[in-house]
């Protein structure tokens, strides 16, 4: 979820730019912390990372002739953790705001703490509670998707409401009037949405227990024998899709609605630093190049997630 570059100001650009780099130092704890315990599952790191940039840049067609992306963050946070997430979709969307104009520096602490804080930590929440409660590893990551999904834009509402009820000069709503607007414009858009997420990551996690079970037990995710399951990795699906083709047609979630109701309020978003949308030829090379190193790193790591079973002979099949 991205809140454009200049809309939020004063005590709302502060408190979450504050909120944010606290997130991120705890964040940056727990990754040292990873790599030290695990230096074997470091490659993870930038997969997770490449991962999380890529889907949360995606321009899917939605609704009413507009465009959202997904999250990406819950399937990270339960392999890496949610301190881990944290991180990376920090670096993510600081690629972004500064390359590709989505976000923005000054509302880079409010989208940290949306789609890293509360994306990874409550998709991460979920499947374990759901794994305590007996359901299987494929209904805990939908679960998991699901929520981290409809979470991340539900904190992205809340503070672009809170901004424009409290903060603004002459705010012409109060919080619930507006997070009521919002919330209905959401909802068309990114529950569909919502829904595609799930079954990725209730499937990519399927698959990883069946293809890679030692892998779930060594980033203790899950204690070892406690279940395996079967799948293709539907994650492979979202990098194929056509991320770097620029649809015109569609207008962003974060213009058509955050935008238009800041706007409205009082507070409109600032043209980005580098604006390299209006440049033509060169707005499709950076998208093609981020879209190219963000899918070699995934491509190149692949195997630490969906590579054949270590115990498992070499078939041409990969089947044991």
């Amino acid at each position: 979820m991205h809140i454009a570059e200049g809309i939020l100001t004063g005590p709302s650009m502060a408190i979450t730019l504050a909120a944010g780099a606290l997130s991120v130092a705890y964040g940056i704890t727990r990754m040292n912390h990873f790599v030290k315990t695990k230096p074997g599952r470091g490659p993870l790191l930038a997969m997770a990372g490449a991962f999380i940039f890529l889907v949360s840049l995606m321009p899917m067609p939605a609704f009413g002739g507009t465009c959202t992306h997904p999250c990406g963050t819950p399937l990270a946070a339960i392999l890496l953790g949610p301190g881990v997430t944290i991180v990376l979709a920090c670096l993510g969307l600081l690629l972004q705001a500064a390359f590709f104009a989505h976000g923005g520096f000054s509302s880079l602490g409010a989208n940290t703490l949306t789609l890293g804080l509360v994306g990874g930590f409550t998709g991460w929440a979920s499947y374990h509670i759901a794994r305590k409660c007996g359901a299987s590893r494929l209904i805990s990551g939908m679960i998991a998707g699901f929520v981290g999904d409809v979470m991340t834009y539900a904190a992205a509402g809340f503070i672009l409401g809170a901004h424009l009820a409290w903060v603004v000069p002459q705010p012409k709503y109060n919080l619930a009037t507006y997070l009521k607007l919002i919330y209905l414009a959401y909802l068309p858009v990114q529950l569909p949405l919502s829904i595609g997420e799930a079954i990725v990551t209730g499937w990519a996690l399927h698959s990883i227990g069946r293809q890679r079970p030692e892998v779930l037990e060594d980033l203790d995710i899950e204690a070892k024998g406690f279940g395996n399951a079967s799948v293709t990795a539907a994650v492979f699906l979202m990098v194929l899709l056509p991320v770097f083709v620029h649809a015109k047609t569609f207008t962003g979630m974060d213009e058509s609605v955050n935008g238009v109701l800041a706007a409205a309020g009082g507070a409109p978003a600032r043209a980005p630093y580098l604006d390299f949308e209006k440049m033509g030829d060169l707005w499709n090379f950076v998208l093609l190049a981020g879209g190219a190193i963000a899918g070699f790193v995934v491509g190149r790591n692949w195997h630490q997630l969906f590579g054949p079973r270590r115990d498992a002979p070499d078939t041409p099949n990969g089947e044991a």
